[in-house]
């Protein structure tokens, strides 16, 4: 893994000539998908997409209309708790620079309020990122010039791959990006002060480039996705039943579990991990004995009150 070069985005509006503007955009909705196998950065070198290639989500395609620069052929979108996860393909059979690829975001999915993409009048977008970097955005300005924070660098960030090496910017025929959810653009106090850059579950969002003739894909609506129902005894929701959630549960007894909570534990034991966690964990007979014991002594600390 490597972390994203500092550099400064450009604060100056995007504008392209009358004469290549880009044509104005269709309107897509992309399903919501919970994914728990979507990893950006830190893959086997050679094998970076094949997660979004199994993946099976949608694929909303885009023309080739920008030949001799960054082309774009294809979104796929999802979500977890901590991620909005984006992939992007290009039409180029050539690595290109991407050092001008752009995302954003309409995040109250009203066009007005937000900076006009392009100047095409499709998308209003209050928050942007040029590859990793954010930036705030509104009607009359391209960038706010205001700090983020939040995301797995501590700036709103995103985690991209390819990545800004001492090289130069990221080349490639494959972009991927993971939006950190819980980025806050610092307003100042007579805006309103902090705030989530995602603030709603619902937003449009584009994928462009000014580069070229200048390539903007469809505006795509996207929900946040809820995670599914979790297994009944995974306390700790990571996935398994094992003795973290024996854990949970013990200092949880009393409020928020009881000993029907227990006997899902006891049931669903040893589900949802590998073989290697699961030796490492204590058997569940064990782990009962102790909570009989626990149970004993709240239940004779409920006869003295």
């Amino acid at each position: 893994m490597c972390c994203p070069m500092r550099r400064i985005a450009i604060t100056g509006l995007v504008l392209i000539s009358a004469e290549i503007t880009p044509t104005a955009t269709a309107q897509v909705i992309a399903p919501s998908v919970y994914t728990t196998t979507i990893q950006v950065q830190g893959e086997v070198v050679g094998a970076e997409y094949d997660d979004w290639d199994a993946s099976g989500l949608t694929l909303i395609p885009d023309d080739a209309d920008n030949i001799g620069d960054i082309d774009l052929a294809g979104v796929q979108i999802a979500n977890d708790d901590q991620f909005v996860y984006i992939h992007a393909t290009f039409h180029n059979t050539e690595p290109t620079s991407l050092a001008n690829l752009f995302l954003a975001f309409d995040t109250d999915q009203t066009k007005t309020t937000g900076f006009d993409v392009l100047q095409i009048g499709e998308l209003g977008s209050e928050l942007g990122y040029q590859t990793d970097y954010p930036f705030a955005q509104h009607a009359a300005a391209f960038n706010l010039n205001l700090s983020l924070t939040g995301g797995p660098v501590g700036n709103g960030g995103a985690l991209i791959y390819p990545f800004w090496t001492e090289a130069g910017a990221p080349v490639g025929n494959e972009f991927e990006w993971a939006i950190p959810l819980d980025a806050v653009i610092q307003f100042p106090p007579a805006l309103g002060g902090p705030a989530p850059s995602i603030p709603n579950p619902s937003f449009d969002f584009v994928i462009y480039t000014p580069n070229g003739l200048a390539d903007i894909t469809s505006v795509i609506s996207y929900t946040l996705a809820e995670p599914p129902a979790g297994t009944p005894g995974d306390f700790d929701d990571d996935g398994d039943v094992d003795g973290a959630d024996f854990l949970e549960w013990q200092q949880g007894l009393g409020g928020e579990f009881d000993a029907m909570d227990l006997a899902d534990w006891k049931l669903n034991f040893g589900t949802g991990g590998g073989v290697a966690a699961a030796a490492s964990i204590p058997e569940p007979a064990s782990l009962l004995l102790v909570a009989l014991g626990v149970l004993g002594i709240a239940s004779r600390r409920t006869r003295r009150v």
